[in-house]
């Protein structure tokens, strides 16, 4: 567990210092590099190291021998990173760096993405040590600069206010600030204003995208940590301030909470991306891993106090619940989309009403999150969730959801149900995939209760399931019969189950079995369609049918509930 009298800095310090004993691990390649898989790792390991070996205190356990070779691994890899570039102005790629360097460094293709973060971060980091820089470095990274200057790759206007477009802001402000260019400062002054406006207005359209909202976080953390013109620094600190504060409410003890738009393996089923948490909030275990590292251990910027306490004060339980508008920079609105999340003490549960079809069908709808501090999430996964698998689903990765589904959130519960047309029954994925953190688990032939930690869960399905047991996780299969499915699942404090008679997973099971879900067909508009009713431990009637008709205590979801808020 983390100390309490531990600073921010701190633990920064922590994670410069997990980065670059990473990196004094890691193999040489014979081209050169450590990884070959993404260019950009090659620089962030290697300016992590840099910033631990020239801090003499922080790399004690080195002898002087040691540090300066780590130095100089440093820099060579930094340089090798610098010279992939497109330095040809005449090149449609000018400015940029390959992404995957396959077997052939020297000729891999330039990419569009590595120039956007690594970008900000070659100039932040350029600024942090230019006065410990050898000489050649130095002379490379300004030439660098000189390159992504003249080129394109900042000069795109804003049309979809996306993370892509936060980063070339911030190249805007930071590349306007390194060369004097006032007109390029203003530029990207309002296309900034502009940006922070547009997420106040219609709210924050890449929910739960963990590494795109860190982008928008890190991008404008590089500005503010270089750029010191008072306008500049006025809109960057109110959109980072704003950014953490969606963050922090989403926020339990190192985990994201609820929907995601993009869900990559090292964000579910378990939070692992979590090295900016834990600088800025500190309330879960020092990570031992890193998933990504990025510019992490460089950034001095400490979260206010209130952003710190709206994450860390979870004494009592929180619903949030958000109105999207998604739009461009015309600011034409062309859909909506709710997101729900109830944040317990030791809990939360959130989702999006709404399926959408996200990037590489990466949104995880909804499930149920249990803290980092939760026993189960030191050696297992911290989610539980059920999904129906669609494109690009591969068995063992528990993501990429189908487009079926329609689903009832209320409180700390949930409803799913399923219904596949004739034609999908031919091709669909015959299952429900379900994923549970490990605990003392009592199962029957269609409900599941278990203790996790100081959380009981409690779920029910439409049809029989089988359990596996896998390393880090129990593998839930649930066969659809005749097309149909649904799921039920809800949360509760130990202490509330076993006052409702619960003192074992054995006794909550014999006391909840009398609430299981029903399952049934119901009329809607002329046709039968699937329908689930289930009573929460609160008494609250839910309802739900496939029909999209959804229901607490008789009364529909009242819309009006969810706010826009930056």
């Amino acid at each position: 567990m983390t100390h309490p009298l531990l600073t921010v800095n701190n633990r920064r310090n922590h994670i410069i210092q997990l980065a670059a004993r990473k990196a004094l691990e890691l193999p040489v390649l014979p081209s050169g590099f450590w990884f070959h898989s993404d260019v950009r790792d090659n620089y962030y390991y290697a300016i992590h190291l840099y910033a631990y070996c020239t801090d003499t205190q922080a790399s004690s356990e080195l002898t002087q021998e040691q540090r300066r070779d780590g130095l100089q691994m440093a820099v060579e890899m930094i340089r090798r990173v610098i010279r992939l570039q497109v330095q040809d102005s005449g090149h449609p790629m000018y400015g940029h760096w390959p992404l995957n360097l396959g077997t052939d460094p020297d000729n891999a293709q330039p990419n569009g993405l590595p120039v956007e973060l690594m970008g900000c971060l070659l100039l932040l980091f350029y600024h942090q040590y230019q006065n410990t820089l050898p000489v050649e470095l130095k002379s490379e990274l300004n030439l660098c600069f000189v390159h992504i200057y003249h080129s394109r790759v900042h000069r795109l206007p804003l049309e979809q206010i996306h993370h892509h477009e936060a980063k070339h802001t911030a190249l805007k402000l930071l590349l306007g600030h390194q060369f004097d260019d006032q007109e390029l400062l203003e530029q990207g002054i309002r296309c900034a204003k502009q940006q922070l406006h547009h997420i106040r207005k219609f709210g924050f359209k890449e929910y739960g995208a963990l590494p795109w909202h860190w982008h928008w976080i890190q991008a404008f953390t590089c500005v503010w940590e270089m750029v010191e013109q008072p306008e500049a620094r006025v809109v960057t600190g109110d959109m980072l301030e704003t950014l953490w504060q969606l963050r922090a409410q989403y926020y339990l003890r190192g985990t994201w909470v609820g929907a995601q738009s993009r869900q990559w393996p090292h964000d579910g089923p378990k939070d692992n991306n979590t090295l900016l948490d834990y600088i800025q909030f500190g309330d879960f275990p020092m990570p031992e891993q890193i998933a990504r590292l990025e510019g992490a251990g460089l950034y001095t910027y400490e979260i206010s106090k209130e952003v710190r306490r709206i994450g860390t004060d979870r004494t009592n339980a929180v619903e949030v619940k958000r109105l999207i508008r998604f739009a461009g920079a015309d600011e034409v609105v062309k859909e909506e989309a709710h997101t729900h999340a109830y944040i317990a003490p030791d809990y939360a549960v959130g989702g999006i009403w709404e399926r959408r079809e996200e990037f590489d069908n990466e949104q995880q709808r909804w499930d149920v999150t249990l803290p980092l501090t939760n026993p189960s999430a030191k050696d297992g996964v911290n989610q539980a969730f059920f999904f129906h698998p669609g494109a690009r689903y591969q068995p063992g990765d528990d993501r990429h959801a189908s487009n079926t589904g329609e689903v009832l959130l209320h409180k700390d519960a949930v409803i799913q149900l399923w219904e596949l047309s004739s034609a999908d029954q031919e091709t669909a994925y015959p299952a429900l995939v379900g994923c549970l953190p490990k605990g003392d688990w009592h199962f029957t032939k269609r409900s599941g209760y278990g203790q996790v930690g100081g959380v009981y869960l409690v779920f029910h399905s439409m049809n029989d399931f089988t359990v596996e047991e896998k390393g880090d996780r129990l593998s839930v299969l649930c066969p659809f019969q005749a097309g149909k499915n649904g799921i039920v699942i809800e949360a509760m404090p130990a202490n509330e189950a076993e006052q409702l008679g619960g003192v074992s997973t054995a006794a909550f099971a014999a006391m909840r079995k009398e609430q299981r879900a029903g399952f049934a067909e119901e009329e809607a508009a002329g046709t039968l369609k699937l329908a689930a009713q289930y009573v929460t431990r609160r008494g609250d009637v839910l309802e739900l049918n496939t029909a999209k008709k959804a229901s607490v205590n008789g009364k529909p979801i009242a819309w009006e509930e969810y706010t826009i808020s930056g």
